[in-house]
């Protein structure tokens, strides 16, 4: 278990890492008390680590998703969200509805927005683009964080088309 801090637009983030894979990501303060994320180390210390490190690195200059190896755990139904959430474009939304139906459970969309909730590695794990159907949603994470990754995808893409 590799526990270790990136830094990002949005403050350092908290990881962790199983092996190669990434268990857990956390924002500078939490969302529910506030109290800054304690336990990361000052950097990465595998080769893994550093891989992740690179990655988020590029996400947060050019907007395009990493491809890495996670593992957040959680039930069948929020792995199938999850999944779900990672096939949604970057810059792209979906709605907690559409998401259910994507996850096999069209009427589950109350359930999408507490696996949501629940997602241990938010922005790798795109909860930022799930949506209501009359708003922006709920968002467990930093305060204006759903909003900031919203904006910086797009601004990616704009940047990125001819």
């Amino acid at each position: 278990m590799e526990l270790f801090a990136v830094a990002s637009p949005l403050g350092p983030l908290a990881l962790t890492l199983d092996g190669d894979a990434v268990t857990r990501l956390e924002f500078p303060r939490s969302a529910r008390t506030g109290a800054p994320v304690m336990g990361a180390g000052d950097g990465p210390r595998s080769l893994a680590g550093e891989r992740v490190a690179r990655a988020l690195s590029a996400y947060f200059d050019a907007g395009e998703p990493p491809a890495l190896m996670l593992r957040p755990g959680g039930t069948a139904f929020q792995q199938r969200v999850w999944e779900a959430l990672r096939a949604v474009p970057a810059g792209e939304t979906a709605t907690y509805g559409e998401l259910a139906a994507r996850a096999g459970s069209r009427r589950a969309a109350r359930a999408v927005g507490q696996a949501c909730a629940r997602n241990p590695i938010p922005v790798l794990i795109p909860c930022h683009r799930a949506v209501g159907t009359s708003g922006p949603g709920g968002w467990s994470g930093l305060p204006g964080a759903k909003e900031w990754l919203l904006a910086h995808e797009a601004d990616a893409i704009n940047r990125a088309a001819p």
